[in-house]
């Protein structure tokens, strides 16, 4: 979570202002009391004010911190594909001297140890990784895991992956986690096991998915691993469909130029 001090300011300023209401309805309702008036409501809406002061600030930090910041991540890695924009915004943040909260997410993490691998950075993406199963808390430390072991999958660290795949799974797991497992179980693991017909057909089930929405990296990735699939199996025509629209889909990813290498290598 990242708050600069112009917005620790905006939340302070909105606190005060809610508190200032809060004092003017109580103040409004022993006005009305010592005239014999019905003063129920204004003490009732002075109280929620005061009651409201501490929410503001815990949802602001929030909102202008963390919120703000995944906003970004969203905007640029998986959306507009420019994951380098992503990690020097993040990067001068975290050296910011104006900074009054800097305190690390798993979800902001999440989406720059994404950013590292769509540029294929596999070090700093796995560095990244291991900060987020650190600060994880119990409940989401399967989650951290399981997004570890999906990255070590890709590299082909199968070994270290299937060890803590295997954990993961006997592990306590909500659906969320459940989910997760899944999807790796039928995709980055399967890839890495030679299993290329359940990769195939995981990957072309979730590309015709409707809900929910794809984004554009997504997209990008399961193209790219069917065209890995189909080289695979030597149907060099449908891989070289799946390479051109990384190719013509690529932004500023490393997938662009390693679809560009796969496309040489077939043709």
């Amino acid at each position: 979570m990242f708050l600069t001090k112009k917005a620790f300011w905006k939340i302070v300023i909105m606190a005060l202002c809610y508190f200032t209401i809060g004092s003017f309805c109580i103040a409004t309702g022993v006005m009305l009391t010592i005239l014999d008036a019905d003063a129920n409501f204004s003490f009732v809406l002075g109280a929620f004010c005061y009651v409201f002061c501490p929410i503001m600030i815990v949802w602001g930090r929030y909102a202008e911190g963390k919120g703000k910041l995944i906003n970004l991540g969203n905007k640029f890695v998986r959306n507009e594909l420019k994951p380098y924009e992503f990690i020097k915004e993040y990067l001068q943040l975290k050296n910011s001297t104006d900074l009054v909260v800097n305190k690390p997410s798993i979800e902001i993490l999440q989406l720059l140890a994404i950013a590292y691998d769509s540029l294929d950075d596999r070090e700093s993406c796995l560095s990244v990784v291991e900060e987020m199963v650190s600060i994880a808390s119990d409940k989401k430390k399967t989650f951290a895991k399981l997004i570890k072991c999906s990255f070590l999958f890709s590299y082909n660290r199968i070994n270290e992956a299937e060890a803590i795949f295997t954990e993961a799974r006997t592990s306590n797991q909500n659906f969320m986690c459940q989910a997760l497992a899944d999807a790796i179980f039928r995709s980055d693991r399967a890839m890495a096991m030679e299993d290329y017909k359940t990769v195939e057909a995981h990957s072309l089930k979730t590309l015709s998915q409707t809900f929910p929405k794809l984004d554009n990296l997504s997209k990008l990735i399961l193209h790219y691993r069917l065209g890995e699939v189909y080289e695979k199996l030597q149907n060099y025509e449908k891989a070289i469909s799946y390479y051109k629209y990384c190719i013509d889909n690529g932004g500023e990813t490393a997938i662009k130029a390693s679809a560009k290498s796969a496309l040489q290598r077939i043709q």
